[in-house]
């Protein structure tokens, strides 16, 4: 699982290997620009009794140049390698979340899609950059430094370097606690964030309700433990660098107990062993971004992991698209559905008929199937093969992005963004008359009355609506789609009754022109409808017109009754 995300870390990297070779050959100049600085410094040091040497110093100044061109060449390239890898996975999980089924997000939260798209690409983002740059920078640094090192005074290299391999067995054993340490704080900020976004969607609700105080009293709980897990996985990661220090101290004592006597002994000179100094100072430099390295790599392949298991998983399936427009007849046949998860079917043998430019009306009480039509009509989750048709093909053999351009649904809960009224209503991307669909809806002179008039702005999920106008502005949106079939999911359940007999009557003009399917709880919106289903726990009880209906003494009757004494 591990060496998966490695691998698919350095794949992204491939795809800019041109960007990032040449990174790493601006990365190689750098460090043996900055290296050769030590072995010059030596020679000015050693003839200081004889005057500076400007030459020297002058060379030490172009390299310090060399290496900064060289530093300013590396960042540009591995950071900017790095970022183009960011945005290439932050658009693939996007392209995969919205090709993805609704049983897919029906199992996901949103904290955990928000996490992924927040901090796990940061955390493989910080890898690409920053680890790619020190365990190359490490590696080099170690070879030629080590040379260095051996070529000024052997003996006294493998003396000051023998601490040096007790850092790989240490990092050896804490790797398997970054990555599980890390994959468990990686939950958490699932947890919390999705709590985040549940508490501030749901705030008016807990004002209301004054459950304020519990509702923090539970994400006060949420935040310790992603605290708890966090500190867990600092207290393993803190081991680095302390490590380093201590053992780059020890090589520290070393050089001067030993190096100091062999200056003494005259086997160095000053400027040797200042130089011998400088190089051994500079392998603390490995060492600290071995420890980086190794830390940030494991983060990553641990939020690559969640990555790939969002990647992984199978989009909705496409279908070539088909010739020839769509009239809008729907036929189903012995429709049988149950959700996944589910134990009782949500729909059972339902069949029904609609001519192109007829309508249908579906009535029942609360969780009797009604809205699961709408849904599998669309493909949102998928209907049994051969029970649904569209102008006879059978739905599950359509194109899907085709399939759903043929479909107008206002769904029962409305959702608005936040922009303008005018904006919301231009979401479909379809031309037409905005306010001809507004007056359908009766909409257009509530707006008219707005200062912005459809310049409006609204606010999230158009919370300066009241329900009504919201039910009547998604309805409006639904209208300027050219659809042949238009889904109203219990659109008008939010406005008065005179309201809803001026929509139907502007509904009744579409009728020969776009098939209609009703949803509702009240008798009222369906009554003019060509055919009545009365769904009672999944199945149809009743079916036919209104009057029939009325003369039978059965559950649409009852709420006839019900709804208009």
């Amino acid at each position: 699982m591990k060496s998966r995300g490695l691998r698919a870390l350095f794949g992204y990297l491939w795809n800019y290997r041109w960007q990032t070779g040449i990174g790493v050959l601006g990365l190689i100049l750098a460090d043996a620009a900055q290296l050769g600085i030590p072995f010059l410094s030596q020679r000015v040091i050693d003839d200081l009794r004889e005057g500076p040497d400007r030459f020297t110093i002058a060379l030490i100044v172009c390299l310090a140049l060399l290496a900064y061109a060289a530093r300013c060449l590396w960042r540009y390239c591995l950071f900017g390698a790095a970022r183009k890898c960011d945005i290439e996975i932050r658009r693939q999980i996007y392209h995969r979340a919205i090709h993805l089924d609704l049983t897919y997000h029906s199992q996901s939260s949103i904290g955990h899609m928000m996490a992924l798209a927040t901090s796990d690409v940061a955390a493989v983002r910080m890898a690409l950059a920053f680890a790619l740059m020190s365990s190359f920078d490490a590696v080099i640094y170690s070879l030629l430094s080590i040379t260095a090192l051996l070529r000024i005074d052997a003996g006294l290299a493998m003396v000051t370097l023998l601490p040096f391999p007790l850092l790989g067995f240490m990092m050896r054993y804490l790797m398997k606690w970054n990555y599980s340490t890390w994959d468990r704080v990686q939950q958490s900020i699932d947890e919390l964030t999705e709590k985040s976004r549940e508490s501030i969607a749901g705030m008016r609700v807990l004002r209301t309700l004054v459950q304020a105080e519990g509702d923090a009293a539970e994400f006060r709980r949420i935040t310790a433990e992603q605290h708890r897990r966090f500190m867990t996985f600092v207290k393993v990661d803190g081991v680095y660098s302390p490590t380093i220090l201590f053992l780059s101290g020890i090589s520290s004592a070393l050089l001067l107990a030993v190096g100091g006597q062999h200056v003494v002994d005259g086997r160095l000179t000053v400027g040797e062993f200042a130089a011998f100094a400088s190089f051994l100072g500079q392998l603390s430099w490995p060492m600290v971004a071995a420890g980086w390295t190794l830390s940030l790599v494991q983060r990553a392949t641990a939020s690559m992991d969640r990555i790939l298991t969002l990647l992984d998983a199978l989009p909705e399936p496409q279908q070539p698209v088909l010739d020839g427009p769509f009239e809008g007849a729907l036929e189903i046949r012995g429709l049988t559905f149950t959700y996944p998860g589910g134990v009782k079917p949500a729909l059972s043998d339902l069949t029904a008929r609609v001519a192109a430019g007829g309508s249908l009306g579906l009535v029942g009480e609360v969780g009797s199937g009604k809205s699961t039509l709408t849904r599998l009509l669309q493909r949102l989750f998928e209907p049994p093969a051969g029970t649904i048709f569209l102008d006879g093909r059978d739905v599950v053999e359509l194109n899907l992005t085709q399939l759903r351009r043929q479909f107008a649904w206002v769904e029962q809960e409305s959702f608005l963004f936040s922009a303008t009224i005018e904006e919301n209503l231009r979401l479909s991307g379809f031309a037409g008359d905005v306010q001809e669909a507004a007056r359908q809806a009766e909409l257009h002179q509530e707006v008219m009355s707005f200062p912005e008039g459809y310049q409006t702005l609204l606010g999230e999920r158009g919370v300066t609506l009241s329900g009504g106008q919201r039910q009547r502005l998604c309805l409006a949106r639904a209208l300027l789609k050219p659809a042949p079939v238009l889904l109203l999911d219990d659109t008008l359940s939010a406005v008065d009754a005179d309201t809803e007999q001026r929509i139907l009557a502007s509904l009744a003009a579409l009728r020969g022109r776009q098939t209609l399917v009703i949803i509702s709880h009240r008798v009222s919106s369906v009554r003019d409808c060509d055919e009545i289903l009365v769904l009672e726990e999944g199945s149809v009880v009743q079916r036919g017109r209104h009057q029939q209906l009325l003369a039978e003494d059965g559950l649409y009757k009852r709420l006839y009754e019900l709804q208009t004494s």
